[in-house]
């Protein structure tokens, strides 16, 4: 008992030392200014043995002023994580340097994400050591509902409404409506976006033109006539007259919007055996397997082939199209919007907005939120030419206004003109976690169901695909 007595004395005792020290630590410290002075001083010496009167220059250290320093503010360290691809299109590191040097105490410092970034964050912020306060890239048409429902990332609204920055208050104003919506959740803004991308046709224009076509197809029929024209054109060369991509919702959903006003059910699935989804199956089909109008399965290998001069169309995001000029040149390539069923018909085209967030219980929401609105916000011009000059849409009423209205240097964007007509009138996607299950069984079936010489018909291939999305989001809600 006197051995622990002792111990416990001696731990209260240095505990409060150490206290003590910490509170000295962090008290104002005294400061003494002082300089050097020099002064005129009279000395008498003997000279010869006559005493004698002289004067000589000293110098002196006298204190000008005495008082208390006040400690140095800390440094706020804003850490924000973001997917590495959007680092190499985007310069976030710059803004972050420009932020930090016009913003005194506060440093941003971008970092690429990396494998697992997610469990990482999510462990930190549980046990509160949470080292950084934003991320990105969210991805409007797969992320939100997921992130909120891990408790991912927070609401944005309040941060917003406070911030101070230049651009702040025409932010969401001046945002694209159903772009904003994209980045909500149950009323709630979890995104800001810097661009956003959606479904669109994008066409070699020197291709077209070889067999008389001026303008993308109206309609599928349309379609339908220009790609068997453009087969037989290109049989010699061996040029797929369009193709797809390996993506459930630019290739279906994309064709099924552009065939319904209606394409999701009220539970937030994709109507995959409505009968506007069933026409679109037949359709996809057609291309693919009875016409044979495109790569196997309607994207094997699209990239390489349309890099190499092979593919003269492709239904795809609307970057796509930027790629197809950087490396054909503008003359011979072009995007245009999503091609309807019928002319004037559909609900627009599926979109995505590339978002950035706030991490819940972030060191630093209001400080992120300052530093996204200063990078990516309407009033900033030159950030929103360099989206623009990437291929990526802006997300600001004003960046068509005054960019590519009104600048003769980006004449060649004005395509983008009509993906925000269509995305204006647009269904957003349903905000729910089922999106990996619809993935896994679209991928599971729509295989089989192009295959060469497949007789799975379009009823069954939705049957297949409907009963698996049920079965799975079964299991999720046990």
């Amino acid at each position: 008992m006197a051995k622990l007595y002792s111990r416990r004395a001696f731990l209260r005792v240095a505990a409060a030392g150490a206290a003590g020290a910490l509170v000295a630590a962090c008290q104002p410290k005294v400061v003494e200014v002082t300089k050097v002075v020099e002064k005129v001083v009279k000395e008498t010496v003997i000279v010869a043995g006559t005493p004698k009167v002289v004067e000589k220059i000293v110098k002196e250290t006298v204190i000008v002023e005495k008082g208390v320093k006040p400690a140095a503010p800390e440094e706020k360290l804003v850490r924000v994580l973001l997917d590495s691809w959007a680092l190499g299109e985007i310069p976030f590191d710059r803004t972050a340097r420009e932020f930090s040097d016009s913003h005194p105490g506060i440093k941003v410092v971008v970092q690429s994400t990396f494998e697992g970034w997610t469990t990482k964050v999510m462990a930190q912020i549980s046990d509160g050591t949470l080292e950084w306060s934003g991320c990105g890239i969210m991805s409007t048409d797969y992320h939100p509902m997921l992130w909120v429902r891990m408790g991912l990332v927070q609401p944005m609204d309040d941060f917003v409404a406070a911030s101070q920055e230049p651009g702040a208050s025409e932010l969401l104003s001046d945002m694209i409506p159903t772009v904003r919506q994209a980045g909500m959740v149950e009323g709630k803004l979890y995104g800001i976006p810097y661009s956003f991308e959606n479904c669109t046709f994008n066409w070699r224009t020197d291709y077209f033109n070889a067999i008389g076509v001026t303008e993308a197809p109206e309609s599928w029929d349309e379609w339908i006539e220009v790609a068997l024209e453009l087969k037989k054109w290109g049989a010699d060369e061996q040029i797929y007259p369009t193709s797809f991509v390996d993506d459930m919702i630019t290739t279906m959903q994309g064709l099924l919007c552009a065939a319904s006003t209606k394409p999701y059910t009220a539970e937030g699935l994709v109507d995959w055996t409505g009968p506007d989804s069933i026409e679109v199956l037949k359709f996809f089909k057609k291309m693919i397997v009875e016409l044979e109008v495109t790569p196997p399965h309607g994207h094997d290998g699209w990239l390489d082939s349309f890099y190499a001069g092979k593919v003269a169309s492709v239904h795809a995001q609307s970057s796509r199209g930027v790629w197809g000029q950087n490396a054909f040149g503008t003359d011979k390539c072009t995007t245009s919007p999503i091609i309807p069923k019928v002319k004037g018909g559909g609900s627009g085209a599926p979109y995505w907005g590339n978002d950035m967030s706030v991490l819940s219980k972030a060191p630093y929401p209001q400080e992120v939120v300052d530093y996204y609105i200063y990078t990516m916000g309407p009033q900033n011009i030159g950030f929103q030419k360099t989206v623009i000059n990437t291929g990526k849409t802006p997300v600001y009423n004003s960046a068509y206004e005054k960019i590519i209205e009104a600048d003769p240097k980006f004449g060649t964007y004005k395509w983008m003109i009509g993906m925000r007509e269509d995305v204006e009138r647009a269904i957003p996607l349903p905000q729910t976690t089922w999106i990996d299950i619809q993935y896994a069984a679209y991928n599971k079936h729509i295989i089989p169901f192009t295959d060469p010489g497949s007789t799975m018909t379009a009823d069954e291939c939705a049957q297949l695909i409907l009963k698996d999305v049920k079965e799975e989001i079964a299991k999720q809600k046990a």
